[in-house]
């Protein structure tokens, strides 16, 4: 594991690095494949941008406000930013209500825009697998396989690798489907499904998830989910609206 990287000389927590560079892929390619869908790139952008300080604004106040007798004695100590101190239940919310007004504004708020978000949330979920392996934060099944890594002194399965893989096809197939002619909301729903499949059967290498039934409750939820997502995906498809051909697109 290496929570802290050299880049250029300077020392980096490894961990909010591959964070910030999935972020920022992610952003970066579904601004591009905005025009797949007749959607503003630089909308987008905008969303992502302050979404993404509003998000670390409220994580910070967050924090602050949970752990305030350790800041009581000095105030202006909450001003400092931290990475490390941040609350995730506030900062995703207020994240993600400013972006969502922001794209309800631009008024690109529609079901595909879902579809050209969808490899970008990949991207970003690439980020927070490559930081949970920096970090040794998941932790896998004991295992005497070659690619094992050394967690609490015991060779474990790298659950996060897993994840990667799986999260680098699912970002490679939702841009072969934007190339085809697909209802709008398709490409997300295929996601979302993906997603919740893989992690039925990655979770299932985990050792740290709660049991429900002698699964881990992640992929009890997966497999809800999934199940979910693959019967509104073939709904969609099969309801009636304008004729469209399900294949790749032939447009010149």
């Amino acid at each position: 594991m290496a929570p802290i990287i050299q880049v250029f000389g300077v020392s980096v927590q490894a961990g909010p690095l591959a964070i910030l560079i999935g972020f920022l892929a992610g952003l970066w390619l579904s601004s591009r494949l905005a025009a797949s869908r007749r959607l503003d790139g630089g909308a987008i952008n905008d969303a992502g941008f302050y979404g993404a300080i509003a998000g670390l604004i409220a994580a910070r106040a967050g924090y602050v406000l949970v752990h305030w007798p350790a800041y009581a004695v000095e105030p202006l100590s909450a001003l400092m930013p931290s990475l490390s101190a941040l609350l995730p239940w506030t900062g995703w919310p207020a994240g993600l209500a400013v972006a969502g007004w922001i794209v309800w504004r631009k008024g690109i708020a529609r079901a595909e825009l879902l579809d050209v978000l969808a490899p970008g949330i990949a991207l970003l979920a690439i980020g927070l697998a490559a930081a949970a392996l920096l970090n040794g934060d998941t932790l896998g099944q004991p295992t005497t396989l070659p690619w094992a890594v050394t967690l609490w002194g015991e060779s474990r399965h790298p659950v996060p690798v897993y994840e990667l893989a799986a999260l680098v096809v699912i970002v490679l197939g939702c841009v072969r489907l934007l190339g085809w002619d697909l209802p709008p909301g398709a490409v997300a729903l295929a996601a979302l499904a993906a997603y919740a499949f893989a992690r039925v059967g990655i979770d299932g290498f985990r050792a740290d998830a709660p049991l429900l039934a002698g699964l881990r409750v992640t992929q009890l939820a997966g497999t809800v989910i999934g199940a979910a997502s693959l019967w509104m995906f073939g709904e969609l498809l099969a309801s009636p609206g304008p004729e469209i051909e399900h294949g790749p697109r032939t447009d010149s």
